[in-house]
């Protein structure tokens, strides 16, 4: 499957899925020191280290992209971001941390991606296996 998007922040990887279907802080729903998601339901405790979060949008304040920071430092940020609407705090974490970032995508990621996908970001263009 190949979604399109608007790429707010470049790059290429090549990860698997992880699929939060809500609004993502890096305060409160993440584990810095971890990586692990800290939000209650299925995906509690499960780490986006080194994974393509996909997520409907942002949220949080502005101490969120020093978490992201911190994430990055210790290797256990995401690879890459994918969701329906990029907030400014996702924007500047994202840009802080030089992952890839891409907003707007189509067919929404949240509904098309499912958690231990494979999702390959090469230019812009998302390709989703398995």
């Amino acid at each position: 499957m190949n979604l399109k998007g608007r790429v707010i922040n470049e790059g290429d990887v090549q990860a698997t899925a992880v699929v939060l279907e809500s609004a993502f802080s890096w305060i409160g729903d993440f584990d810095a020191k971890t990586g692990a998601l800290l939000v209650k339901g299925p995906l509690q405790g499960q780490s986006i280290a080194g994974k393509i979060l996909v997520c409907t949008t942002g949220k949080g304040g502005t101490i969120a992209p020093f978490l992201a920071y911190e994430a990055k430092q210790g290797g256990h940020a995401p690879a890459a971001i994918l969701c329906d609407v990029a907030d400014p705090i996702l924007i500047e974490s994202a840009l802080a941390i030089d992952i890839p970032l891409i907003d707007k995508v189509q067919p929404s990621p949240v509904k098309s991606i499912k958690t231990g996908q494979t999702v390959r970001i090469a230019k812009g263009a998302i390709t989703v296996e398995g």
